[in-house]
């Protein structure tokens, strides 16, 4: 069986048709998102009415009517391409080879060299509705990504390599991203359930079934564990513990991991040519993101839907070194149709073999330039020279949105 029918999401009037044919109930089609004349704010953060703001990344924000235009850039079909070979800059880490004792995925020594063998967690973890948040252990993650799901709503998936945390969650179902996002660690799959499509196209990759942990197929206590709570639904209510799956992948002989390169770059040094973006706001269609850059400790700091977004086992808001907004196709992908007729669909977005524009925030600066990668490979990132962008040590968040869409404002 395959997967083989796709509508791809362009505009309002193909969600349109989409809403036309029927999608499954438990699967709203993706609302377009509706633009904010300005930022959410909460009383944490201060007041910038007046500054001048600008547009800085993957495109235009779809208008609320039906558009009159096609998004401002089509993925190109060009065969991806690494960038030149050029000696690095000196002090360079990655992306061919780290030093020993280096995590790739952070750019920063770890206390004990060994735990670099371990196999790389990717935890799926909800984002919505509100009543999920804040979630735990997301401080811990060396990488997240943000991406849509069903309904407009964003989920993440969550990296722990250099580190981990004995409560994470809450755990949530998987998806076709996912089929694509693991083998870019050497990791493995850690959720709960997914949809009957998703299942079958899990089963036919070589993740399955030693590279995934989930309840889906038969694990429970210790390594998934129920902590109700009253107000929250059933399905938010499920943590996982990152020691019990490391333990777990030995008992399974898992082979030490080997994260393909060429990697990520990092370099401690902000490269030249950037501007300055003290805040970044992100619109997704039911989420809308803000990011501010803090030069005490050098991180942007986030805030969710207005609200300061913190751990909930730390207390602290979330901080990042890093923040990557990347560009790419979002469609709608009907499952074994033959199988399921037209009763089993998922978002499917493309993240092998493309090569799409990038937005990147670190030290307080932006800069433009593309992401690429290849099939088994790692996500490869680029200047507007087609230079290896080097990234800050330390943690990273990837937001993934439709290329020609959504948009990055950033403020001075």
């Amino acid at each position: 069986m395959s997967l083989i029918r796709r509508t791809r999401y362009t505009g309002y009037a193909v969600l349109a048709a989409l809403l036309v044919v029927g999608l499954a109930a438990c699967q709203p089609a993706l609302p377009e998102p509706t633009p904010t004349a300005t930022p959410p704010v909460n009383d944490a953060t201060p007041d910038e009415t007046g500054e001048d703001v600008e547009v800085v990344s993957v495109a235009t924000v779809e208008p609320t009517e039906a558009p009159t235009t096609e998004p401002t850039e089509e993925p190109t079909d060009a065969p991806v391409e690494p960038p030149a070979e050029l000696p690095p800059p000196p002090e360079m880490i990655g992306p061919e080879s780290y030093p020993e004792g280096i995590n790739p995925l952070t750019g920063l020594p770890v206390e004990d060299p060994s735990i670099l063998a371990r196999r790389p967690l990717v935890v799926k973890i909800s984002n919505a509705p509100e009543v999920v948040r804040p979630q735990s252990g997301l401080s811990q993650a060396d990488i997240i990504f943000e991406y849509y799901v069903e309904g407009g709503w964003t989920r993440f998936a969550a990296v722990f390599y250099g580190s981990g945390s004995n409560h994470i969650g809450p755990v949530r179902s998987a998806r076709l991203p996912d089929i694509q996002l693991v083998p870019a660690f050497d990791g493995v799959l850690v959720f709960s359930g997914a949809s009957r499509g998703v299942t079958d196209a899990l089963k036919e990759t070589d993740m399955y079934p030693l590279l995934m942990m989930t309840p889906h197929f038969g694990l429970g206590e210790p390594w998934f564990v129920r902590f109700p709570r009253e107000g929250l639904a059933f399905e938010h209510t499920l943590y996982t513990n990152t020691d019990e799956l490391w333990a777990l992948a030995v008992e399974r002989n898992l082979r030490a991991t080997n994260i393909p390169t060429p990697g990520l770059a990092f370099h401690a040094l902000p490269p030249s040519g950037g501007s300055p973006a003290s805040v970044a706001t992100l619109d997704y269609a039911k989420t809308s993101i803000r990011w501010q850059y803090d030069p005490v400790s050098g991180k942007y700091l986030r805030w969710t839907d207005g609200i300061v977004h913190t751990d909930a086992l730390t207390g602290d808001q979330l901080a990042f070194d890093n923040v990557v907004v990347i560009g790419s196709t979002l469609e709608l992908e009907y499952l074994y149709p033959e199988k399921y007729g037209e009763e089993e669909d998922s978002l499917y977005i493309e993240l092998t073999g493309y090569n799409g524009p990038a937005t990147y925030l670190r030290d307080g600066q932006v800069y433009q330039g593309r992401w690429f990668r290849q099939e088994g490979g790692m996500f490869q990132f680029v200047g507007p020279d087609g230079q290896v962008m080097p990234l800050k040590p330390g943690k990273t968040f990837v937001q993934i949105v439709r290329t020609g869409y959504e948009q990055v404002i950033v403020k001075p």
